[in-house]
């Protein structure tokens, strides 16, 4: 993941307030919200983590309240990582990978591996998170220079199947030269996690961004959450494309802007596991729903999809989505 590609927060822009509200006029509504937004007291943390700049929000009567939340989701966020980042050779995931096995796993792990098996079923394997076999011999082939022969590319897609993990509460075993990659899922879990403690503690307004972006009640000055999508072709945030996303759901995007395997961006680093290669079609993805997990694993999904079969997938998932193709056309689709 990669901080110039992300989603980047606009406040100010708040849609749709006065529909909560149809029998009062708007000067009444907005002054009833500026009074409680400045009864809000906001904090805030940055922090590096999964590889990337990380920022969490969160907002309440309490300063006092607030900070002690933000506290909190720090260290839960450094739990998660020592659990799923690959970006610590010590986290479990790592530790996984080198042996094969992995004994009395957490159950934050196991759930993890769970709702990534129930996308990769759903999706008829466009998510898979035993793909890093892929990911290796791409990133081997760009150490050298050269693209990847289809002998590697076979041998490596041998070696993705989800449905050949075995995960039990004893262990996480792995066939021989399997590997896991929860870079597609584990950012998502995250957010899904801070925001669960947050709630449990009382807050009601946050913005969780992981890498990818989990809210809660309200922005700033009381209007709704509102993120700029990066342009991938320009590789900026433009005001023509933007989502508001309501407290209690969550943002994830994928793109090929930043992170590829060809200077064309034609070979990058979302590869679909089934073809061990990239897919043609679009060049960013969004994907607001309720979990930013499943947020997170479908802008993969998403990315694999033609464009005639993204309508039915959003219907399917239960899902907006956000897409530009190759051509730097932008398309929205909601469930």
């Amino acid at each position: 993941m990669n901080p110039t590609r992300r989603q980047y927060l606009r406040l100010g822009m708040g849609l749709g307030v006065l529909a909560a509200y149809p029998s009062l006029s708007a000067a009444v509504v907005d002054s009833a919200m500026r009074d409680a937004a400045a009864r809000i007291n906001w904090r805030e943390r940055s922090l590096i983590g999964f590889g990337t700049t990380l920022w969490l929000r969160a907002g309440d009567a309490s300063a006092d309240k607030a900070e002690a939340a933000l506290e909190q989701s720090v260290k839960l966020l450094r739990q998660i990582e020592a659990q799923m980042s690959l970006f610590d050779e010590h986290s479990a995931i790592s530790r996984l990978n080198r042996s094969g096995e992995l004994r009395k796993p957490s159950i934050q792990m196991r759930k993890v591996i769970d709702l990534s098996s129930k996308i990769s079923s759903g999706s008829g394997g466009a998510f898979d998170i035993t793909m890093q076999p892929l990911w290796t011999a791409w990133a081997r082939a760009q150490a050298e220079s050269r693209l990847p022969t289809e002998r590697e590319l076979q041998l490596a897609r041998e070696r993705v199947n989800w449905r050949a993990l075995e995960v039990s509460d004893a262990r996480i075993l792995l066939k021989k030269g399997m590997s896991l990659s929860m870079n597609g899922i584990a950012q998502g879990c995250a957010a899904d996690a801070l925001r669960a403690q947050m709630q449990v503690m009382g807050i009601q307004h946050a913005m969780l961004d992981t890498g990818e972006t989990a809210v809660l009640g309200m922005a700033p000055g009381g209007s709704p959450w509102r993120f700029g999508i990066e342009d991938a072709h320009i590789k900026q945030t433009t005001p023509s494309q933007a989502a508001t996303v309501p407290g209690g759901y969550a943002l994830a995007t994928s793109s090929d802007a930043h992170t590829t395997f060809t200077d064309d961006r034609v070979h990058h680093h979302i590869l679909d596991p089934r073809t061990g290669d990239s897919p043609q079609w679009w060049s960013s993805v969004t994907v607001m729903a309720k979990s930013a997990a499943l947020a997170d694993a479908l802008t993969k999904v998403f990315f694999m999809l033609p464009p005639q079969q993204i309508q039915q997938a959003a219907t399917h998932w239960h899902v907006a989505v956000i897409l530009q193709d190759k051509q730097g056309r932008w398309r929205r689709v909601n469930a």
